[in-house]
């Protein structure tokens, strides 16, 4: 097993930070106060939003946010990703481009990602360049014990097809955590006791894990989205992702 961990790229973030600051206002059934001044526009309230990379033969890649001509993420490489930042909620365009590319040249498109106030995103693009494609994800950060650690799955690994993900135990039998998992599927939150977790994926449905990782033991408090993927040559791997945008490699055992 190897694991290897990297930081959020430092450009990333703060490029993406800029979205704070090209947020559009849209002012609508303002105060009194609002009224006299029809510069100041409501406050919308803000959500969280990071960006991740899981495109195996996809380039370093810039992110443009509502028709900019600038991009605010430049060249984020497969399997990194960004810290959350705050972002004023509303509706957002994101276009997707290879780094050095003008937004006209994009290869991915969302036309309208909705961001609600106080909660918290995740923005994916993953599957091969052809059929990049995007997913929207709902991190759900709150209400956690400090004694359990939560995690989901998340199912992008390209070529391979529907899965079923075992709890492997040290000792006793394995259970099963999600069954008949289809690729770009998102599984639900899991919040279990902090610790190594051993998963086993069963791709043929002979209830017989195929391949098995080993997590490393994470400690209380932690929430984790749980890619598979797929790099460049097909060998699956797990890529944790953790709270402050860091990235963990797991691969098979």
């Amino acid at each position: 097993m190897r694991i290897s961990r990297s930081n959020s790229n430092s450009r990333a973030l703060m490029a993406l930070t800029a979205i704070a600051l090209t947020s559009i206002f849209v002012v609508a059934g303002c105060g009194d106060d609002e009224a006299e001044n029809p510069m100041l526009p409501n406050d919308p309230g803000q959500a969280k939003l990071r960006v991740l990379h899981l495109s195996p033969d996809a380039p370093g890649v810039d992110v443009f946010l509502n028709s900019a001509s600038t991009p605010v993420v430049s060249n984020l490489e497969f399997q990194s990703g960004t810290a959350y930042v705050l972002v004023d909620a509303g509706s957002y365009r994101i276009d997707i481009a290879a780094h050095g590319d003008a937004i006209d040249q994009a290869v991915l498109t969302v036309p309208s990602l909705a961001l609600d106030a106080d909660r918290s995103y995740t923005a994916v693009a993953y599957n091969s360049l052809f059929q990049i494609a995007p997913l929207a994800l709902v991190d759900e950060l709150e209400g956690l014990a400090s004694d359990k650690i939560r995690v989901r799955a998340i199912h992008t690994a390209v070529g391979i097809g529907q899965v079923d993900i075992w709890n492997i135990p040290s000792s006793g039998a394995p259970s099963i955590l999600y069954e008949d998992v289809d690729f770009s599927a998102v599984g639900p939150y899991f919040d279990l006791p902090a610790g190594a977790y051993t998963l086993g994926f069963d791709v043929n449905n002979d209830a017989t894990p195929d391949v098995v990782f080993s997590l490393p033991a994470l400690p209380g408090g932690t929430i984790a989205n749980v890619f598979a993927v797929t790099d460049q040559s097909g060998t699956p791997f797990l890529l944790a992702q953790l709270q402050d945008g860091s990235v963990a490699r797991i691969d098979v055992n």
